[in-house]
């Protein structure tokens, strides 16, 4: 018998949805139908962590220009980072509050995220990731806050 799962995997989540809608539960592929449920729980949790690290790394790269005191220069990256810092946000926030219980998670996430961002801060700057702190300078509430952006001398 043939797996759509494994070669049809939009026919496959259709046919789950009408077996369960039918209540038909003894013909689910229950084994690939947890699978499948656990992945969306971790892709949310993705998503908040990937939305954190853009967030931090701009704003990583936001202040290292403003130690740097480029900031004539650097007026059009500025603006480039503060609007994506902004988008994170509202995103952050909005998945937040369609996932309240990643909240919890938040003091988890955060770190991770940043390691990320860090790297991709550096990467993006043509600098070491020991250019930034190895730490997280920045609470949760910093980072989210409307009007926060960090200053050369956050630390």
């Amino acid at each position: 018998m043939e797996n759509l799962y494994d070669t049809d995997f939009y026919t496959w989540s259709y046919r789950q949805a009408e077996l369960i809608r039918q209540g038909r539960f003894d013909e689910l592929d229950m084994d690939n139908l947890v699978e499948e449920v656990e992945d969306m729980g971790r892709a949310r949790y993705r998503s908040v962590q990937s939305r954190l690290s853009q967030l931090l790394m701009h704003s990583l790269k936001w202040q290292m220009q403003r130690k740097k005191n480029d900031l004539h220069e650097m007026d059009q990256w500025f603006r480039s980072w503060s609007t994506s810092i902004s988008k994170q946000r509202i995103a952050i926030e909005h998945e937040l509050e369609e996932n309240p219980a990643l909240n919890s998670k938040l003091d988890e996430i955060l770190p991770k995220a940043y390691q990320y961002a860090r790297k991709l801060a550096a990467n993006e700057m043509q600098c070491k990731p020991d250019a930034f702190p190895s730490e997280c300078p920045w609470t949760y509430e910093q980072i989210m806050a409307e009007d926060w952006l960090p200053e050369a001398d956050d630390d």
